[in-house]
Formats: structure tokens, sequence, C-alpha cells
């Protein structure tokens, strides 16, 4: 192959361009894009073999219109590689997505009204609620006084509801007042959760709040936690406490690390907590993920003292099992040379 490649305009005479530009077979050439703003076919490909033309600045001709049309062609094809490079990168592309809320058109008209009209159907909607969540737990209480053990278990769960929880003994709360609560219906919040503090309030209070023309739904957080705690019965002191179900017993502290624990912590509190276990009615939930750590460090380091231990018989009876222990049962003591026995003491 000549140094140079010349580039004829073979559409303007591609008699010449067969006669004078040799046929060359590219396929086992070493070709390899060098940049993606070049333009012409030496700038973009490298030939194997080829000499590279000096880098002196050398006088340019007007390039003629062919050049130009390759030119343009060459970095249409660039640009094009571009694009599909683009598009079929691993990288993850993150957009904004759009709200259920932002999605939505404001395209009903809205009829305009007074004031007034509004705030009778917001008071409307919520006595409605009210109304509706009072019937729904007199359906509970009935259910609860009516059916077996049984049947109300499954009754709750057909309905999504655990017989034991907090919830269904508060939505029997607010059942048992039904006859009482349904003729104030429009006095009342439209939260069950506040509905049921109200059953928990002082009877005379109550009353007061009737007599005196206050709305039930006035009562604010602060003044309803003042009298629901004038009828707790201090001798149920498990009354605040939550119950579980799955531990059977009631949750009444949490355990804490004051520092960040190690192993040497974690066998110190576990001995510290079976002890007072054992002297107590008491039942300790140790986190289950961080015990399934304790027990996996616990193996690792057994298969290890195996490893290091191959050529030694393991000898429980030369174990230290602590000062506890070795106050009960016959310990082995370590003598200085191991030629002598073992002297055993109680």
């Amino acid at each position: 192959m000549e140094n140079a490649i010349e580039v004829t305009n073979q559409a303007a005479n591609p008699s010449a361009a067969q006669s004078t530009t040799p046929s060359v077979d590219i396929r086992n050439m070493n070709a390899n894009v060098i940049t993606e703003d070049s333009s012409t076919f030496d700038e973009v490909f490298e030939v194997e073999g080829e000499v590279k033309p000096s880098s002196k600045p050398v006088a340019l001709s007007e390039p003629k219109e062919s050049d130009k049309d390759k030119a343009q062609r060459t970095q249409a094809s660039l640009d094009k590689a571009k694009v599909a490079k683009s598009a079929s990168t691993s990288l993850v592309q993150y957009e904004r997505k759009l709200s259920v809320e932002a999605a939505t058109a404001d395209t009903t008209a809205i009829i305009p009204k007074e004031r007034k009209a509004y705030v009778a159907a917001f008071k409307a909607g919520v006595e409605k609620t009210a109304r509706s969540t009072l019937e729904m737990c007199r359906v509970v209480y009935e259910a609860e006084q009516s059916l077996d053990k049984f049947q109300f278990k499954t009754f709750c769960e057909e309905v999504g509801l655990k017989d034991y929880s907090s919830t269904v003994r508060k939505f029997s709360a607010i059942g048992r007042v039904y006859p009482r609560f349904i003729q104030y219906v429009d006095q009342l919040p439209a939260s069950w959760t506040n509905i049921y503090l109200i059953t928990q309030i002082p009877a005379d209070a109550f009353e007061e709040c009737l007599t005196k023309g206050y709305a039930l739904n006035k009562l604010t957080g602060a003044k309803l936690d003042e009298l629901v705690k004038s009828t707790k019965d201090i001798n149920k002191i498990e009354e605040p406490l939550s119950f579980d179900s799955k531990n059977s017993g009631y949750v009444f502290a949490k355990l804490l690390f004051t520092k960040k624990p190690d192993d040497t912590d974690w066998r110190a509190m576990e001995k510290a907590l079976a002890e007072i276990s054992a002297r107590l009615p008491i039942k300790f939930v140790i986190n289950k993920e961080a015990g399934e750590f304790v027990q996996a460090r616990r193996e690792q380091r057994y298969e290890q003292i195996k490893q290091s231990s191959k050529n030694v018989d393991l000898k429980p009876d030369l174990w230290d099992l602590g000062a506890e222990a070795n106050a009960v049962y016959k310990v082995a003591e370590r003598v200085a040379n191991p030629t002598d026995k073992a002297v055993i003491t109680v």
C-alpha cells in the first residue's frame, strides 16, 4: 500500500476511479476511532503499517465538494454511533415521578357556595364519619358478647383485626356506649381514637359537658388526658402496658446498651438477665438479628479453635468453668510439669 491514499471524485468519473484506485482489503487492518470530532477518513481511521505524514503545517487548498460531502457523512455516522452508545448505556437514569395528586387534573367544575354552606357540609361529613364509627364499633361489641371465643377470633380475622389487639378492645368500649353516644353524634369527633378517649373520661364530666352545652369535640387533647387519668385504677399496674401476645407478656421496659457492645458485654448481659429471670417472673426477648450475629461469631470461633487444636485433644476435665462452677464440680488443675499427672481437687 502506498503511504498516502488519494481520494478522488468517483461520482464525477467512475471509470477513472476504477482504473486509478486499487481495491484494498481492510479486514486485517487495525482501524481505531480516534475522536468523535474527526471529519475525514485519515483522521478517523489509523491503518496498520501506514507512515504518518509530517506534522509540519501544510498549505491546504479549498476542499472540493466531494470532500465536504464525505466529511458530513462521516460526522453523521459518528453522531449516530454516539446516540446508540448513549441509549445502550447501563447507567440508571433517574427521573422524578408524578404523584397521583400531581397527575390528577382539576377538570371538575366547582359551583361556588357561601362559607356557611361549606361549614355545614364539613360538619355533616364529620357527623357521618362519627356515626359510621359508632355503628362499626357496636358490631364488634355485639359480636364479642354473642360469639364464643373461637368464633369471635374467626370474626376478627375475617374483618382484618386481631381479637387480642388493643384496637378491638377500644372498638368494644365504643360499641358499649353506643346507645348513649348516638344521641350526641353531632358533637363527637371524627377520629375513633378520640371517641375512645371520651369513653374513658369521668361520667360526671361527660354529663357536665352535655348540660352546659360544651361540645364533646371541643375537648382538647391535654384536657382529655387529664380527665382520663382521673379514672385510671392505680391498682391495675398492667393497664398502661401493651400486651405482647407472641411472647405472652406485658412490655414494661426497654433494655439498652449504653456503649457499643462486644462479645464480653453480650455474655455478661446474658448471664445477668438469666439470673434476673430465674428470680423474677420476667422474660427478656433479645433482638433476633443481633442474637443470630452473636451465635454465628461463636460458631466461627469454635471452628477456629478446632483448626488450631488439630493435634491437641480437647479435654473438658481441664477446662476452667469459673469460680461458681469450680465451687461445685471437681476441677483438674494444670501442673507445671507436663509429665506429671493432673491433681484433682474439690
